[in-house]
Order: C-alpha cells, then structure tokens, then sequence
C-alpha cells in the first residue's frame, strides 16, 4: 500500500481544521486509529523506533510498528501521524481539534482527543533514525535537479530526391530526451540528437558507472551496516527497461 501524502507537518496554528479534513479525508481516520492505540501498544512502538538503527525509512518504520500492531490498517494509520505530524507540529493541531464546530462539538470528541494528546504527545518523536533519513532525503534533491525521465528514442527519417516523389535512402538517428524538475517544480525537458558513436560511449560510461556504484555500495554497506538510506538515489535499479 502507498505511503500516505504529507498533510499535516508544520500545521499552523491558525488553519481551519476543516479545510484540512475535507481536502485529506484520511486525517481523521488515522487520527481515530492513533488515539485507538493502548498504553501497551503506544509505548511499545515509541521504544522500537528509538532503538532503531541506520535510516528509518517509511517501509522500515511500518514494518517496526507491524511488530507491535498486527491490525495492518492500524499500523498505517500510525505510521502515517509520525511521519505527517512533527513536535513542534502536534500542540497546534491539538489546539485546533479542540476548537468546537458547529454544532459545538470537537471533530474527534473530547475523550478520544484526550487520547490522542497522550499517544502523539509520546510517538510523535525526533527519533535519530527518522532524522538521519529526512537529511538523506533532503541530501538527495538539493544536490542536484531530480530526473523525471530519460528516453533514447530510435527511429528512421527517409531521405527523398528532388521532386520529392521518391525515398532515395534512409538516415538512422537516436534523439536522448531528458526530463527534470527545476527548482520551481515544474519540468524541464532537454534534448539532443546522438550520433551511433556517442550512443556507444553513453552506453559505455553508464557501465562503468554501474560497476563503480556498486563497489561504492558493498563499501558502504562494509564500512557502516545500516548506512545506505533507502532512497530511488540508491536503490538497485530493476532489470527491465522503457527505452525506444
């Protein structure tokens, strides 16, 4: 199952709780699931990701909380408040449950918000293995713009006489399209006609890239278990490929 979208960090103390509810129809339900949780439960979760190693990375976090939480809705639901919900994010939230709607009531009720300020108040937590990852996943797009997509489109451009009536010949050519995120969000597509030798050189240079990044891996992994961050920057890429 997906991970959840961001919804809740840096909940300002002024929002509307409403608009959050009805554009993140979600919160609520994990919210419910949060304040659900026992004491037993709640603490046990909270000690396993402080005793956690290396980069604690959403599916590393979910399979920690599986081990306290075997309902899977549940653990995904929690997984989800702490990685939405920051510290200095659960008061303001807290705050803004508490305001009555409407009808003069809590969106969640009194008893199960009380609850829920004692469960994020423990599990909504500057864990080191959940900050060593969020620094990883910053590292990994302030180095340089993310690459959308790479396509190497093969094709044949026919090559007519004169009267342009007949095919005299054909002109193979490959065209490497690459598309990234600028800083402003939005793509930016790039590109350029390769000739047979630079295709082979392209083709060249990624093998060797390869085998490089993968002697840098079993380094890692070597000189510091549980040091490589689980992120699309480092994992091993599938074997089937898109390319035209």
């Amino acid at each position: 199952m997906a991970e959840r979208v961001i919804y809740m960090r840096g909940f300002p103390p002024d929002q509307d709780i409403s608009h959050l509810f009805a554009a993140n129809p979600e919160v609520l339900a994990d919210l419910k699931a949060v304040a659900s949780l026992s004491d037993e439960h709640t603490k046990a979760v909270h000690q396993r990701l402080m005793r956690a190693k290396g980069f604690l990375s959403p599916a590393r976090m979910l399979a920690e909380i599986r081990e306290v939480i075997d309902d899977d809705s549940k653990a995904i639901s929690v997984q989800s408040a702490i990685r939405n919900l920051t510290p200095k994010g659960v008061e303001p939230l807290l705050e803004a449950l508490a305001k009555p709607g409407d009808d003069a009531s809590t969106p969640l009720g009194k008893n199960t918000l009380e609850k829920l300020r004692h469960r994020l108040r423990l599990l909504v937590h500057s864990y080191d293995s959940l900050a060593r990852f969020q620094k990883a996943e910053r590292l990994a797009t302030l180095t340089a713009e993310e690459v959308e997509s790479i396509e190497l489109i093969c094709d044949l451009r026919p090559i007519f006489d004169e009267s342009r009536k007949e095919v005299e010949g054909m002109m193979p050519y490959t065209r490497l399209r690459l598309v990234v995120t600028g800083v402003d969000g939005l793509p930016k597509a790039v590109e350029a006609e390769l000739t047979h030798q630079q295709v082979q050189d392209l083709a060249d240079k990624a093998a060797k890239a390869t085998a490089k990044l993968d002697v840098l891996r079993r380094n890692v992994e070597n000189w510091l278990p549980d040091g490589l961050p689980d992120l699309p920057l480092t994992r091993v890429p599938r074997k089937e490929s898109t390319d035209a």
